[in-house]
């Protein structure tokens, strides 16, 4: 059957290659429980079950729901307008929030010719929809942005830690050996509370455009800039939403998920340099 795929992005205005390469050592206790390479999380038996349990569990502790309000003004100042974005965003080093870079509404903290000055609440929820933070988008600094991510810097240190966040372990693209039919974790929600799906990869691209994954399961609108997590360790965050329709009927044949793969920038302290190379 020929199928004709369309690209939808998870703009939320409201709600293949195959890779060996060298994987550095990860301590237990930044990654999470180990998964035996011939264990399954899709379907788990025995041990596996409850290693799978806890892995999900630490995932979600790194995990916040993100929403921002702006009052956008209008140009005669005479009345404003509110404007809601909601996403996903893994915890970095106490004070980096990881997540994607298509928020519907202007940013103050990264500023672009034409935009509108928008005054933003940023509002942080953990994976039960309980409120941990909220506070003005001037009270973090853009620490770095790729082609499809976005780091927040929360300005007066670890902050999340103090939220009883932890933080996640973080890998570059190029330090995985993902391949089609890697199993991952995807940070997915139901409109109220936050969850782990697990899927396989279904294509890898690095050579054209931004470097991604494609992957064998849906996301909910909302669920943008969530992490998605080769046994514990982040290595993408949710992109686009992929619909796959027949050519002939005009039937959807398939809904799956592209991810943008981490850059070398989003491994390691996003405010330092890199040296060249």
């Amino acid at each position: 059957m020929t199928k004709k795929t369309v690209f939808l992005t998870l703009v939320v205005l409201i709600a293949g290659s195959v890779f060996w390469l060298t994987v550095k050592a990860l301590s237990a206790a930044s990654a999470g429980p180990a998964i035996q390479a011939q264990d399954s999380c899709i379907q788990p038996t025995g041990k596996a079950i409850q290693a799978c349990r806890e892995m999900e569990q630490h995932i979600l502790a790194a995990t916040v729901r993100i929403e921002l309000a702006g009052w956008i003004v209008a140009g005669n100042e005479s009345s404003y307008q509110i404007e809601n974005a909601v996403g996903h965003a893994t915890i970095k080093g106490g004070r980096y929030l990881v997540t994607h870079n298509h928020f519907g509404i202007p940013l103050s903290i990264r500023p672009r010719d034409g935009e509108q000055e928008v005054y933003t609440v940023v509002t942080l929820t953990n994976n039960r929809g309980e409120k941990l933070f909220e506070g003005p988008l001037s009270d973090f600094e853009l620490a770095w942005e790729d082609a499809q991510t976005l780091v927040f810097a929360y300005k007066d240190g670890a902050l999340f830690d103090k939220l009883g966040l932890v933080s996640a372990e973080f890998v570059d693209w190029s330090s995985v050996p993902l391949e089609v039919g890697t199993e991952v974790a995807q940070i997915d929600w139901d409109g109220a509370t936050t969850r782990v799906d697990w899927a396989k990869v279904k294509e890898i691209n690095v050579n054209e455009g931004v470097p991604r994954v494609l992957l064998d399961d849906d996301v909910t609108l909302g669920a943008s800039g969530g992490g998605i997590f080769w046994q514990g360790v982040h290595v993408a965050n949710n992109w686009m939403q992929v619909q796959q329709y027949d050519e002939d009927s005009g039937a959807l044949v398939d809904i799956i998920t592209k991810g943008a793969l981490n850059s070398i920038r989003i491994t390691g302290d996003p405010g330092q340099e890199i040296p060249s190379i």
